[in-house]
């Protein structure tokens, strides 16, 4: 039984990402660090991220759906300050139960997440719903005659006369905004994610902890597999993780550090709603 739940767990729908199996041209559908418009829409990070987020969702789904209890952080027995006695002292065990905010995922439906394939959920396809609707952004157009008003709550019909000139049109729609408040949100709310994503990572951390919780390799097979579930990330491991202590690295793709999360306390942020970090808590409490 791995040491990383409670009880033993036994995953269906998650399984680890093989080398190459994610690049696919939907990826390179936006920049890494700016907003890109593409068929009239604007995703505000990469199609990576969002994907990210998805697996993880999937694996607390299915978690959650066999009662697990994580083990975020085990007992151990440690020295006591007082070096006159030598008496040894044990820290408690850190455990979470996995269960899935509901009702922060609204929209999502949570039902095809666990049973289907990320492409498939995100462009409605093979019977899914279309879902990167929650996540993307239209570019204003320009109305032709006979088309219809969209009746989406997030969308605004704004008529201007086109003899007027651009400055006096900006500041109509300043004026509008003061008193209406038509454009009152400076980024969107649901479903952001904010600060720097870095799916190579995000998909190390991953991998390592669906393989542990399959508990059919050993921490050098992990790392050193032929389907590279563990990635070279920057320069720093750019010969790999195969000259590093093999359980020192699975630890913190899946426990963290005082510079990152883990791949546990990134699943249970994503349980809560967030992704990657939840804004107040690190679930080692």
């Amino acid at each position: 039984m791995p040491s990383h739940t409670i009880n033993p767990v036994n995953l269906i729908y998650s399984k680890p990402v093989k080398k190459g199996k994610t690049n696919k041209p939907e990826e390179s559908w936006v920049l890494k660090k700016t907003p890109k418009v593409v068929r009239g829409e604007i995703l505000q990070k990469t199609i990576q991220a969002y994907r990210m987020w998805f697996l993880f969702l999937k694996l607390g789904l299915e978690l959650e759906q066999q009662g697990t209890i994580l083990v975020m952080k085990d007992s151990a027995r440690l020295k006591s300050d007082n070096r006159i006695d030598g008496k040894h002292v044990s820290t408690k065990q850190i455990t979470k139960q996995v269960i899935v905010n509901k009702k922060k995922y609204e929209g999502w439906d949570l039902e095809q997440v666990l049973e289907n394939k990320f492409d498939d959920w995100w462009f409605g396809r093979n019977g899914c719903n279309e879902h990167r609707y929650l996540f993307v952004d239209e570019v204003c157009n320009v109305l032709s005659v006979g088309d219809a008003i969209s009746s989406n709550p997030n969308h605004i019909t704004i008529q201007f006369d086109r003899r007027s000139r651009l400055v006096d049109v900006q500041d109509d729609i300043s004026q509008m905004n003061a008193k209406q408040k038509l454009f009152n949100n400076t980024e969107r709310e649901q479903f952001n994610i904010k600060g720097r994503v870095r799916p190579d990572t995000l998909l190390n951390r991953y991998n390592c902890l669906v393989l542990k919780l399959l508990d059919e390799m050993s921490n050098e097979e992990i790392i050193t597999h032929r389907h590279e579930y563990i990635r070279q990330t920057d320069n720093r491991n750019n010969k790999g993780y195969s000259g590093k202590h093999f359980g020192r690295t699975i630890f913190e793709l899946i426990s963290g550090n005082s510079k990152s999360f883990g791949a546990k306390q990134i699943l249970m942020s994503v349980c809560d709603g967030y992704f990657v970090k939840h804004p107040t808590k690190t679930y080692m409490e």
